[in-house]
């Protein structure tokens, strides 16, 4: 049992000695983002269009916050209708795949939700709508203000995330059931 539990060891300190340093990973994400950098092109037309995007999300997510199913349903259209008038056919093909794979999600899972007359129902389809929202700011930073990356660790046995102007959690997954469950993951 002992020579096993050594044996465990060694190869742990092995696999750990072969893999990167935490330097050398940061400098390979700090290469990746340079690289993806130089492929997302956009101008100031379609960073404005996505300023629009981003405006009309939060207000989707302070509709959830509230827990008015009416109001996100409105608002899930105007992010939807939103997303569709944005014209990307200018940019290179790169920036423009990436917008089109964002805007897909946005505006399919945004029509989800359009129809649905419960809250929780709404804050399913949020979710998508919030992953591709948070990718697309990642990739494009189109605005020159802080956007908070926030997660609640407590949403249908997992965790889910969203993007918030604010730096104090409101909840868009549990309104004021509890509203400031969550963490801000960073700042973008």
């Amino acid at each position: 049992m002992k020579y096993l539990l050594i044996l465990l060891i060694a190869i742990a300190l092995i696999f750990n000695a072969c893999g990167p340093s935490e330097q050398e990973r940061a400098q390979q994400e700090q290469r990746q983002m340079q690289m993806q950098m130089q492929l997302v092109e956009t101008s100031p037309e379609f960073n404005e269009q996505m300023a629009g995007v981003l405006d009309r999300y939060f207000e989707l997510k302070d509709a959830l916050v509230e827990s008015n199913a009416e109001n996100a349903s409105l608002k899930a259209e105007a992010l939807v209708s939103e997303a569709e008038s944005v014209d990307a056919l200018h940019l290179n093909q790169e920036t423009t795949a990436l917008w089109i794979s964002y805007s897909e999600i946005i505006t399919n899972s945004g029509s989800e939700m359009i129809p649905l007359e419960d809250v929780d129902d709404q804050r399913y389809h949020f979710e998508a709508v919030s992953e591709a929202m948070i990718a697309m700011v990642e990739t494009f930073r189109p605005v020159g203000y802080a956007i908070f990356h926030q997660s609640c660790p407590m949403v249908r046995g997992g965790s889910a995330d969203w993007l918030s102007r604010e730096e104090q959690i409101a909840n868009p997954y549990h309104g004021d059931r509890m509203m400031r469950c969550g963490e801000v993951i960073r700042r973008i």
